[in-house]
């Protein structure tokens, strides 16, 4: 019999638990696996855990994380390899009762699943990705090198945890890339501010298009160029870039001719959530990506998106009528004709897309119930509430099994 006004018995097993989250990366540092960790990280602290973030120490060594190893950045593409702090490792995990690693590309995520391990501590590993090849990365560092990564690291630190996938995408590209029956978890969106006002879009009014992600060949934001300066044939439109990576310089060329483009740099979370909810609408130009988290969030909040049928993108359309601002990658006519189409009816798209959100917002706010019930203990004398491979998760109306 529970008291009211007292914990139960789920929360009382979760007020016991210590996590630590393992990410190479954290914030600062932009990108979809840190805004996830410090989601998740929020979400489990106001649901009664310890959390603890151990991760990578940036080159400046700053990072938001309670302890940081010594990494060694490998030029070019700035993949981090641990070279110190083993005891730091060894300590942290020992302390925890869960360990919650992310990103199955990175060298410290798999060392914490080996270590957890050896330490009889239960270990989820969250995947990130959609499983999908790296069509535009270098055919050395990510083709050749990640493969011979994944077969000696990432899979067997993959088989010695329970894999956890954030998007559907990633349940597939799980079985497929790494040999592993995933569980899908909806991605925990946070609180998300509701838009300050409903947008209109005048006849002779300039179109105000923001693009947000990391600015990296599989993002593609060089085709986001491409596709307003198509659009700005038939009408005024501007275009911002926020994010950072190894295209910035290329965007900044690109800028210097074109007044009509901006490129602003990484900007902070409820920054990004003012930006978009300020822009007339959102461009996503991914030829990868998994959970889209750069449209999951705008959509949510009801914001017009037009976005390439990468990952989970399709899925983040639920109102059947607005499944055709969801192209192919890659297809610079038809994001064109699909945004002129958009402000042809701006104001009963606008609707449709709040109607959208709506239901999407449903849909993603189980997510933080199925992660909190990923970290509760399992017990003999206690129906355990964790998800595992098979359990079946209901998503708004649809059914769906988990394999």
């Amino acid at each position: 019999m529970e008291t009211p006004g007292l914990p139960g018995p789920p929360e009382a097993a979760a007020a016991q638990r210590k996590v630590l989250l393992v990410s190479s990366f954290v914030l600062p540092h932009a990108g979809g696996v840190e805004q996830f960790v410090d989601t998740a990280r929020e979400l489990l602290r106001a649901r009664g855990c310890r959390v603890r973030v151990l991760a990578c120490r940036l080159p400046e060594g700053s990072g938001d994380a309670d302890a940081l190893l010594p990494t060694w950045f490998v030029p070019p593409g700035g993949w981090p390899l641990p070279v110190g702090g083993w005891r730091t490792l060894w300590r942290e995990i020992g302390e925890a009762d869960v360990i919650i690693a992310n990103g199955a590309r990175h060298l410290l995520p798999a060392l914490a699943v080996l270590v957890a391990r050896l330490r009889r501590k239960r270990v989820l590993f969250v995947l990130h990705g959609s499983g999908a090849p790296f069509t535009k990365s270098s055919f050395l560092y990510h083709r050749l090198l990640g493969s011979v990564f994944e077969w000696l690291v990432a899979r067997p630190a993959l088989r010695l945890s329970l894999p956890v996938s954030l998007s559907r995408a990633g349940v597939a590209g799980a079985r497929g890339r790494y040999g592993v029956a995933a569980t899908y978890v909806p991605y925990p969106l946070r609180e998300l501010p509701r838009p300050k006002r409903a947008r209109s879009l005048l006849a002779n009014e300039p179109l105000e298009i923001v693009w947000v992600g990391r600015l990296y060949p599989e993002k593609d934001p060089l085709s986001a160029v491409a596709v307003v300066e198509q659009v700005r044939r038939s009408r005024d439109a501007r275009l911002e870039f926020y994010g950072e990576g190894i295209l910035a310089g290329a965007l900044e060329r690109l800028a210097q001719d074109r007044p009509w483009v901006s490129v602003r740099g990484s900007r902070s979370w409820a920054q990004i959530q003012e930006v978009q909810g300020a822009a007339h609408l959102c461009l996503s130009t991914s030829s990868r990506d998994a959970t889209q988290i750069g449209i999951l969030e705008p959509l949510s909040r009801g914001i017009p998106v037009v976005s390439t049928r990468v990952g989970d993108a399709p899925r983040h359309y639920v109102v059947p009528a607005l499944r055709r601002f969801c192209v192919e990658p890659g297809d610079i006519d038809a994001a064109a004709a699909t945004i002129l189409e958009l402000t042809a009816a701006y104001d009963r798209h606008r609707d449709e897309f709040a109607a959208n959100g709506r239901l999407l917002k449903a849909r993603h706010r189980r997510g933080r119930a199925y992660l909190a019930s990923l970290v509760e203990p399992s017990t003999s004398h206690r129906r355990s509430t964790s998800i595992r491979p098979g359990d079946r998760l209901v998503l708004g109306d649809q059914p769906t099994h988990v394999p």
